[in-house]
Formats: C-alpha cells, structure tokens, sequence
C-alpha cells in the first residue's frame, strides 16, 4: 500500500533523516521518502504487517504533525 502523508514541522535534511530512519525500522515498510521542502513523507507498506496508524504515531512520536 502506498501513502502520501502531509507533514508539518518538517524544516531540514536532519528532520528528513529522523523520519525515514525511524519508520523504515517498522516491520511492512518497504520505503519511506521524506520530501521537507514539501512538507510530506511517501510510504510505501505492506499493510498485513504495519498499519497506517503505527506509522502516522511513529512520525508522530518524533515530533511532528500529521496534518
């Protein structure tokens, strides 16, 4: 499954890093592309293993906002 998440508080290429190094640890996701200039992180998932909500809350947990 593939998802396009608008994100807010994203500001620079260490955001970005923070992002894409912590949801690429969950179990399912196959790729995850934050784009901060753009304000949003592209996942890519298997949903039989992740759910979109672990991933909204991990992103979450980081500090930013789903918009």
């Amino acid at each position: 499954m593939f998802k396009k998440l608008p994100v807010q508080g994203m500001s620079c290429q260490h955001c970005k890093h923070n992002i894409e190094t912590s949801v690429k640890q969950l179990d399912g996701v196959k790729e995850v592309t934050a784009y901060y200039n753009e304000g949003y992180v592209n996942v890519d998932f298997d949903d039989s293993q992740v759910k979109l909500e672990q991933i909204i809350q991990e992103i979450e947990d980081l500090g930013f906002e789903i918009k």
